[in-house]
């Protein structure tokens, strides 16, 4: 937006300086279509939270969904600067990402090194499949998704101690136990073991 001044020669206005002249036709349409996007969305959420009698933010903080392959990525990646930047210096923790493509039949499998570059994958259905290897402990967690139309839905968790299947609720206590030893935050009850997985 331009105001003149004395001698009519235009200038912006400053983000301080108050709009005075009425939005136009076309900023009023553009606007409209923004707020009933923005009513449908808000609508449709309080229909999928009524159908799961949950907010959808606790499923995607519980990792039950995620939006897409990048949405994954990036929690990872987020991941591996907090808590799993401890796991890897305290208990040599790694970290694979893998993903099979239904669609080219192909495979891809990243390391924690590579995430940025998984980050890069547009599949529109398959399988993707996490581990995190705690290797001091010989223990291991396996997640699996679900991806449909780009979006991934989680399947099932395994745990695995010494390369065998191992109850996941046993598993986990096991884990707890040995890195409670290991971690102020944990063993404080700062965060959960699920923090750690």
């Amino acid at each position: 937006m331009t105001t003149t001044n004395d001698q009519d020669s235009p200038r912006a206005l400053s983000s301080t300086e108050t709009r005075q002249q009425p939005l136009s036709l076309q900023d009023r349409e553009i606007i409209d279509r923004f707020l009933a996007s923005d009513q449908a969305h808000r609508q449709l959420t309080i229909e999928i939270e009524q159908r799961l009698n949950e907010p959808l933010e606790f499923y995607h903080h519980q990792r039950l969904f995620y939006r897409d392959v990048s949405d994954l990525t990036h929690f990872r990646l987020n991941f591996f600067r907090r808590v799993g930047y401890f796991l890897q210096k305290s208990v040599d923790a790694t970290y694979q990402l893998e993903f099979w493509d239904r669609q080219s039949h192909r495979k891809y499998c990243f390391s924690k090194a590579e995430l940025l570059q998984a980050d890069q994958c547009d599949i529109k259905t398959g399988t993707a499949v996490e581990t995190l290897t705690y290797t001091h402990f010989n223990y291991k967690i396996r997640r699996t998704f679900d991806i449909q139309n780009h979006h991934l839905y989680f399947e099932k968790v395994q745990f695995y101690v010494s390369g065998r299947p191992f109850s996941l609720t046993d598993g986990l206590m096991l884990l707890q136990q040995r890195l409670e030893f290991r971690s102020l935050l944990l063993s404080e009850s700062l965060l959960q073991i699920k923090d750690f997985t």
